[in-house]
């Protein structure tokens, strides 16, 4: 076992000089990749870089016994708030954009998606 343990050390020593000797060239490589870095970042031209507006448009219609709010993105309705003056408030949702809207009761029931990944 000792000779073992011996016969690692030995060989382990004889690599370190080996290695030494790549030092300088790997030096010598990364610094030369950096030379040939550009500065300069290409622009992006013809390309609509702009960000949609995602915040809703609200429009309040006050009734005589009720008070009404509706939800827009992108002018697409998703969303109605139904006040009326007793009684507690109520949510007309349109779940998938298919314009087919579902009534909810209370804001807990009501489920709007707050990103739009994709719209065409």
């Amino acid at each position: 076992m000792f000779n073992q343990v011996l016969s690692s050390q030995t060989n382990r020593a004889s690599t370190i000089p080996a290695l030494t000797g790549l030092w300088p060239i790997l030096i010598i490589l990364c610094c030369s990749s950096l030379v040939f870095a550009n500065d300069t970042l290409p622009q992006a031209s013809g390309l609509d870089l702009s960000v949609p507006d995602l915040e809703p448009a609200v429009t309040l219609e006050k009734h005589h016994n009720r008070t009404v709010e509706e939800y827009r993105v992108n002018n697409n309705l998703y969303m109605i708030k139904v006040t009326p003056n007793i009684g507690p408030s109520y949510y007309m949702v349109d779940p998938d954009g298919s314009g087919e809207m579902e009534m909810k009761r209370g804001p807990a029931d009501v489920n709007v998606p707050k990103w739009t990944l994709f719209s065409w």
